[in-house]
């Protein structure tokens, strides 16, 4: 059975575009800092660190959180539709 999934207006998918921007540069921090700490040990004071990472993340993960509420409200309204994909992986309309 087909599964019904929100139409939702460009302008909302655009913002994934720079909220996944962001969360890839998130990531590459995190993974500098981690690959730093285990061949050089911790600079500066970790508790800062920390918090500053959740200072990061948080406006990334609220961004996320929008276009979900988003997506539900337009669910909601029954602005949807709905996309089958047959055994040769093709989408039917």
């Amino acid at each position: 059975m087909a599964k019904p999934y929100p139409i939702l207006p460009a302008s909302i998918l655009d913002e994934l575009n720079d909220l996944n921007g962001a969360l890839g540069a998130y990531d590459q921090l995190m993974t500098a800092w981690i690959n730093q700490t285990l061949t050089d040990g911790p600079a500066g004071d970790p508790k800062s660190f920390a918090a500053g990472c959740q200072f990061l993340l948080r406006p990334i993960l609220e961004g996320f959180q929008d276009i979900e509420r988003q997506a539900s409200s337009f669910r909601e309204m029954g602005v949807v539709g709905v996309c089958t994909i047959d055994n040769s992986g093709q989408e039917k309309p």
